[in-house]
């Protein structure tokens, strides 16, 4: 087994940093964020094999984040490391995705021990019924016929929807994909159009199901499951 990609999601600025040291010491690439937000960004740089996960986060809920993240990324394994020890925090975190619940403080080994474990067990996962988004190959494959090129723009556009909860606001559409040499109207008509570029080519094999739509004065919201490989 290689060196594991660890991404932890913790707003404990001096936790985080333990762990961060800790899990480095063993081997482990890690990167640290403290919001679902920068996770976002992180994972577009590159996957991770397993997330260690706090519910705690300012914005979104890490329930919320573990859910949406294993819809994008089902082969990435998630270990909640968290203070909330609740009956129904672990049975919400278990029904999100995640695979290891682990209540604080926990010790460094049985979190090492835990990630080692869960990256040899992940498996690739199938895609079944689901359109699988190559990033570094720019394309996408439909559940049955040949994969559909893609120009890096849509390639992300199609990241950023099968990260996203319901629905991509059209503010982290502006802040990801707009030019911040052109006003805001300018950049709005250029992202309605690679949006509509990308609906055009899925459309052609989705047997007249929608694929993306437009939610007026919102954003837009993923219509099909999309299951994202590095």
């Amino acid at each position: 087994m290689g060196s594991i990609n660890i991404i932890i999601v913790e707003d404990n600025i001096e936790l985080r940093q333990s762990l961060e040291e800790f899990l480095s010491s063993e081997g482990m690439l890690v990167r640290g964020v403290e919001s679902g937000e920068e996770l976002d960004r992180e994972i577009i740089k590159s996957a991770p094999d397993a997330l260690v996960m706090d519910l705690n986060l300012p914005g979104e809920d890490g329930i919320d984040i573990i859910s949406r993240v294993k819809k994008a990324y089902p082969n990435i394994g998630v270990v909640v490391l968290t203070a909330r020890v609740r009956t129904m925090d672990r049975k919400e975190a278990y029904a999100a995705g995640a695979d290891v619940f682990l209540s604080k403080p926990a010790g460094a080994d049985e979190l090492s021990n835990v990630i080692h474990s869960l990256v040899r067990r992940a498996q690739n996962a199938s895609g079944t019924g689901a359109w699988v988004l190559e990033r570094w190959a720019h394309k996408i494959t439909p559940p049955h016929p040949e994969p559909i090129p893609l120009t890096p723009s849509e390639c992300l556009l199609l990241h950023a929807l099968a990260l996203s909860p319901d629905l991509l606001p059209f503010h982290r559409l502006l802040t990801d994909f707009g030019d911040p040499a052109m006003d805001e109207k300018t950049n709005k008509v250029r992202i309605e159009q690679l949006v509509y570029r990308v609906r055009q080519k899925l459309s052609a094999f989705a047997n007249g199901a929608p694929t993306i739509k437009v939610m007026r004065g919102q954003g837009y919201r993923l219509c099909i499951p999309i299951v994202v490989r590095d």
